[in-house]
């Protein structure tokens, strides 16, 4: 049984407290009744029941319970086996369900709770499908939970030199047990000896085996404490040569032996505990526990059959709140004729009513001369608005500087460039706030503006991390320019960025509690990326979460009601699964299904939400020869509609009254016999799609990033409805149908097309339409939709008279 025990283990504990300690395999701390502390080198997290946290190797810690009658489960793996595994030493998980939320979480959880429910098959046959759930549990783990060693690390803190130290370390961490050498690691790192030996001296302050014998004899207390292994074993298991030199180690720090120690320490394990009492304790505990709790199946329930019951009777008001806004890009874009066409069209077939603009200010619109004073030329500005107004469509105007990037991942670009903050002072900015208030209401009336909305952006530049930054300043400025002229004109901002400014959310609104002015609204964004700290490092990461909207917003409006900062709306002003313009997916069926699956799950969770964004047009640039070139808009440059144009489409069929929503599907009346169903068959990323770089996935290779390709099979039953005759129209786009990447796919994705060619695409790319009779029985309307993967569909059914 050696061997599944070196895969991973798992043990009960009820101690009150643990003193702090740490050990080279990662260790997952599950809590299952009470609640403790635990502090992770200088960070500290409360674990409530049902929570669990993973600490990374070498990390120092301790816990102590806060709520009585703990129990926990420590789950630890086998370091050297992941390194043979994943054939590198760098291993890093962000793992904790009490600060996160996601799909993943659950998954994980349910596996650890069928492992836990084999506590006592350790032994014999039933080790052997112990250890299999061990290897589901790492699988889930490196999937969904690992930092991958390629994760953009993205703070200015992390250097060349960040990134050797912390390979040193992992090196020795991986290797302390072994007899490891200065040449084997200078090798490794491609520097000489001497030079080597040098860096460790400067930047450990120790030699490298006094750094090595360091790691060794902080592993050996740990067996030291917690096993009964003689002293000659744990030296020689932790890479001392002999237990003279793991004596000597020992006395340097101690200043006693280590048979000394382990006597002093037990003795006052003893003082507090009987410890044959608190083993005793702890299995009678294990035995409660187990008896009490729901056993979790070991097969999964298929899912491709459901059934989902709604009374016509019971309906309730909502709000669609994913087609209030559209983003649209720098207020110039405006002017274009085929950027007009474009947002008409979205105007008119998905229901579109704010447009959402930004870089209002430039500085060759704007003189300021000490003698001439201060101007600024509002035309450019006035001619993209009047195109607006004139088509009654109300602006979202973000008033800060945002660059202009065209980008291939997160942190890498095509082509970037700094739109530079043309007000320095605070009298400056003030000035032309005032001016473009006043502009504004004279030219398009008070009540006109008073439905627009004005949102600032926290810019980097402007240090909302400071209490006293530029951004408060500006946002101070500009609410009380636009309030002085009427207090129901609405300003907010600052878009944060879910997952990715969680670790800053409490400190970012901390200090705009500070002020004393609030915003009407607090807008986020809402891309699925994370931003992690681990070893004072921050990395990015491509979240797997097949829910991030919704959850980062849940943790995001959590913690604004921890911190009393409610606002009265809650905006997603840019959201969309990649920030990437140049990504396949975006033009794919798959994007269609993450669009509406992304709206029905947000219904009631904000008040507004923003995709981002309309058009292809808004990132054309030397490489967009091709009808289609990855870009998030829901029309390509030539005005094609896409599958994601499409998902929008059909939930405009959505009625006025809700009458529920599952996983897969929104379901709306109007109250006098017309029912609306929309569903979609949204598939799951796999851990494939985060290990490739967005600008490299192939159209060919897609199928391989998701976690399955089963067909859905959707039942549903709308009782108390009129009896009768109803006629259903099914709108669907899929691979086969609509999808104008598979279109193109077909025409072998030649790159210079002509006119008449594109208009073939465009006419190609059309919902497939059917007709279908359906009768009501009984006050029941019974409806199925069949769904192939990354399907879309809207079944419009009225009563015939």
């Amino acid at each position: 049984m050696e061997n599944i025990r070196s895969v991973m283990d798992f043990e009960f504990d009820t101690r009150k407290i643990q003193n702090t300690h740490f050990h080279q395999n990662p260790e997952i701390i599950y809590v299952l009744e009470g609640a403790l502390e635990l502090e992770i080198e200088s960070e500290t997290q409360e674990l409530q029941k049902g929570e669990f946290l993973l600490v990374n190797a070498n990390k120092r810690h301790s816990l102590r319970e806060t709520r009585k009658d703990l129990l926990i489960v420590s789950i630890q793996m086998n370091f050297s086996i992941l390194v043979e595994y994943l054939g590198t030493n760098q291993i890093l998980f962000w793992c904790n369900s009490a600060a996160d939320k996601s799909e993943a979480y659950e998954q994980l959880k349910k596996v650890l709770d069928r492992m836990l429910n084999r506590y006592y098959d350790k032994e014999k046959e039933g080790a052997l499908y112990l250890n299999s759930i061990y290897y589901e549990v790492l699988y889930l783990l490196t999937s969904y939970f690992m930092i991958k060693a390629d994760d953009n690390r993205l703070k200015e803190q992390v250097s060349p030199d960040n990134s050797r130290v912390f390979e040193i370390q992992n090196y020795v961490q991986a290797n302390y047990q072994k007899q490891i050498s200065l040449n084997d690691l200078a090798k490794k790192l491609y520097l000489s000896n001497a030079y080597l030996s040098k860096y460790i001296k400067k930047r450990f302050g120790l030699s490298f085996l006094e750094y090595v014998n360091n790691i060794r004899l902080f592993h050996a207390v740990d067996e030291l404490l917690y096993t009964e292994k003689k002293i000659t074993r744990i030296a020689l298991d932790n890479g001392f040569p002999t237990s003279a030199s793991f004596n000597k180690a020992f006395r340097d720090i101690y200043h006693m032996t280590p048979s000394a120690y382990r006597t002093s320490v037990r003795q006052e394990e003893r003082e507090d505990m009987d410890a044959a009492g608190q083993q005793e304790e702890v299995g009678q505990r294990v035995k409660d526990y187990l008896a009490g709790s729901v056993t979790v199946e070991d097969t999964v329930a298929a899912r491709n059959i459901s059934l989902f019951t709604v009374d016509a009777s019971k309906t309730k008001e909502y709000t669609k709140n994913w087609c209030k806004i559209i983003n649209i890009g720098r207020v110039e874009s405006l002017l274009d004729s085929s950027m007009q066409q474009q947002i008409l069209l979205m105007q008119e077939e998905l229901g579109f009513s704010y447009v959402r603009i930004w870089n209002i200010f430039v500085g060759d619109m704007y003189d300021e001369d000490e003698e001439k004073g201060w101007h600024y030329n509002f035309s450019r500005v006035d001619r993209g608005l009047d195109f607006l107004v004139d088509h009654r469509l109300k602006p979202y105007i973000e008033l800060s500087f945002k660059p202009i990037h065209v980008s291939y991942t997160i942190n890498s670009t095509l082509a970037q460039k700094e739109n530079d903050i043309i007000f320095h002072e605070r009298e400056s900015y003030e000035r032309v706030m005032q001016d473009l208030a006043a502009h504004l209401i004279n030219r398009y009336g008070l009540e006109e503006i008073e439905t627009w909305y004005f949102e600032l952006w926290k810019d980097e530049r402007m240090n909302m991390l400071d209490e006293n930054g530029w951004y408060f300043d500006c946002f101070e400025i500009g609410y009380k320019a636009l309030k002085q002229i009427s207090p129901r004109i609405r300003v907010g901002g600052a878009g944060f960025a879910m997952g990715y400014d969680r670790h800053q959310y409490r400190d970012l609104i901390s200090n705009w509690k500070k002020r004393q002015i609030r915003p009407d609204f607090i807008s986020v964004y809402a891309y699925s990326y994370e931003l992690i700290q681990q070893n004072n490092m921050y990395f990015g990461k491509r979240s797997l979460d097949h829910n991030f909207v919704k959850n980062q917003v849940d943790i995001f409006k959590k913690i604004l009601a921890e911190e009393d900062f409610v606002p009265e709306e809650l905006h997603i002003t840019e959201w969309n699964f990649t920030i990437s313009n140049r990504n396949c997916i975006n033009d794919s069926c798959a994007h269609g299904a993450y669009v509406m699956k992304t709206c029905i799950e947000s219904i009631g969770n904000v008040d507004m939400m923003g995709y981002w964004h309309g058009s292809d047009l808004h990132t054309e640039f030397f490489d967009t020869e091709g009808v289609l070139y990855g870009d998030n808009g829901l029309l390509t440059r030539d005005g094609i509609k896409k599958p994601s144009f499409y998902a929008f489409h059909f939930l405009h069929f959505a009625q006025s009254r809700l009458l529920g929503k599952t996983e897969n599907a929104l379901l709306t009346t109007n109250g006098r016999g017309t029912y609306s169903i929309v569903c979609h068959n949204c598939k799951q990323f796999n851990y494939r799609y985060a290990m490739k770089e967005e600008k490299d996935i192939r159209i060919e290779e897609m199928d391989e990033l998701y976690e399955d390709l089963e067909a859905v099979h959707l039942k549903f039953e709308i009782r108390n409805v009129k009896d009768g005759d109803y006629l259903m129209r099914v709108f669907y786009v899929n691979k086969d149908n609509g999808s104008v990447q598979n279109t193109w796919k077909d025409m072998e994705y030649i790159r210079n097309l002509s006119k008449g060619e594109i208009d073939y695409m465009r006419r190609s790319a059309m919902p497939r339409v059917e007709l279908r009779r359906l009768k009501a029985e009984d006050g029941v309307l019974r409806v199925e939709a069949k769904l192939a993967p990354h399907e879309i569909k809207a079944l419009d059914i009225r009563y015939q008279y």
